[in-house]
């Protein structure tokens, strides 16, 4: 949880001119990036962020918002993100230069051309996949290693590598056999060979082209700390984090919940104006606008039951956000299950029973209490009929297409995340008031 009082009090002192290598040696770096989003001006933060050691900096610069981060890339040269990006594991440098111009990456590249090959690989993959935010520094060990043979090697590279939770264990060929926890390492004997460690169950990997939300999976699934990186041949070609997977679930959730209202990313930057934040609204205004007009079209044709009953008109309200509510809950835990891999498609049958269960649960309660909510108000018991009936209908309906209409964009292999928006509203809409009317109208005569 971040410490509003501490990132504060970081802020005043870069405002104030502290030494930057003081103020690294005494907060956090991911405190002091929070810090440097607070300052007024960029002019500000390019300040404070110069001063700060190139090593620390590094840190500092994948910590930041990706608009900061941005910022300070474009301003600086060549020659100084290639000093920064040396300090940072390969995935993050290759990140950080997938960020900026292809000519400022290439003149990067050009001026760390010890690190290049690496990171050029690594550009190479899809972003969103697991090359994309692998990192290929490893330990490794070829199978006929013994333990001491494995540790002497590990020796003197804590700095090239960084931490080091599991040794994987090669053939010949390079292509991973097995993997090796750090613990099992060290408590085995020191003549025993690195392929007699290797566990018999499943070998747990990803390849380079998997998507960066199956890799997530993966990790909750077995409980890892780090995921070996195959490519297509089966050789060893990186490794995947922890921390790599919490920014993924991270994104994936923040993505997910943006297109639930027909938004992206992009509309949380704090650096675009009120216009372009308007810009990326607009499809979801524009889509339920459109919606709305369809279902004030369905409302006229029964104009004339609107005419003889207007005590009818109350209830519009509570037909369609009543039943609004139940199809966006139905369509957000589909969603999610589908995102999160907890959704079984083998077991739809049982899955769509209990939501029509759960939708006939909550219609029969709610509809009861606005049945007797319009008999008491308007004094009509014929009238607590209809909008009983209609609600308990509604909602019903509302549980079914809030399961169906991610399923079907799922089959169809379109996002399902864009269902939770304008599809299901708007046909939960039109179906709400096509019962409520329906029923109105075919009973108008005991309700005058």
């Amino acid at each position: 949880m971040l410490n509003e009082g501490l990132v504060s009090q970081i802020a005043e002192e870069l405002r104030g001119g502290r030494d930057g290598a003081s103020l690294v040696e005494a907060y956090h770096t991911a405190d002091i990036a929070s810090a440097l989003e607070r300052l007024e001006s960029d002019e500000a933060r390019i300040a404070a962020f110069d001063a700060i050691p190139e090593e620390e900096a590094a840190e500092i610069l994948a910590y930041l918002d990706d608009h900061y981060r941005s910022m300070i890339l474009e301003r600086s040269s060549a020659g100084k993100i290639g000093r920064i990006i040396t300090h940072l594991d390969s995935d993050d440098a290759a990140d950080i230069l997938a960020s900026v111009d292809d000519d400022i990456a290439e003149k990067v590249l050009r001026s760390v051309s010890d690190e290049a090959p690496e990171v050029v690989a690594l550009l190479q993959y899809d972003e969103e996949s697991a090359g994309g935010i692998m990192q290929t520094e490893l330990m490794s060990a070829p199978g006929h290693f013994t333990v001491r043979q494995t540790i002497d090697a590990m020796a003197g590279k804590e700095e090239e590598i960084g931490d080091i939770h599991n040794v994987f264990v090669t053939d010949a060929q390079q292509r991973l056999v097995g993997v090796v926890p750090l613990r099992k390492l060290i408590l085995a004997a020191q003549d025993k060979k690195m392929r007699d460690l290797v566990g018999e169950g499943p070998l747990v990997y990803a390849t380079t082209e998997m998507d960066q939300e199956k890799v997530a999976q993966l990790f909750k699934r077995y409980d890892l700390v780090s995921l070996p990186v195959v490519d297509g041949d089966g050789r060893l070609t990186g490794r995947i984090l922890i921390d790599d997977v919490v920014d993924v679930l991270e994104d994936e959730a923040s993505e997910d919940i943006m297109k639930l209202v027909g938004a992206n990313e992009e509309a949380l930057d704090a650096g675009r104006s009120a216009l372009q934040m308007a810009r990326y609204r607009l499809p979801w205004l524009a889509s339920s606008l459109v919606a709305g007009f369809i279902t004030g079209g369905v409302i006229l044709q029964f104009e004339g039951a609107l005419k003889e009953l207007v005590a009818l008109t109350a209830f519009i309200p509570i037909i369609m956000g009543v039943s609004g509510n139940v199809s966006t809950q139905s369509s957000t835990l589909v969603i999610r299950g589908l995102a999160t891999g907890k959704f079984n498609p083998e077991a739809l049958t049982s899955y769509f029973v209990r939501e029509v269960k759960i939708g006939v649960t909550l219609g029969a309660v709610c509809g009861v209490a606005s049945a007797l909510f319009a008999l008491i108000w308007q004094g009509s018991p014929m009238l607590g009929v209809v909008v009983g009936v209609s609600l308990f209908l509604a909602i019903m309906c509302a549980a079914i297409l809030g399961t169906i209409i991610p399923l079907f964009f799922r089959w169809v292999n379109i996002d399902p995340a864009i269902a939770g928006g304008p599809m299901v509203l708007a046909l939960n809409d039109l179906t709400g008031v096509l019962i409520f009317f329906g029923i109105a109208t075919s009973l108008i005569s005991y309700l005058i």
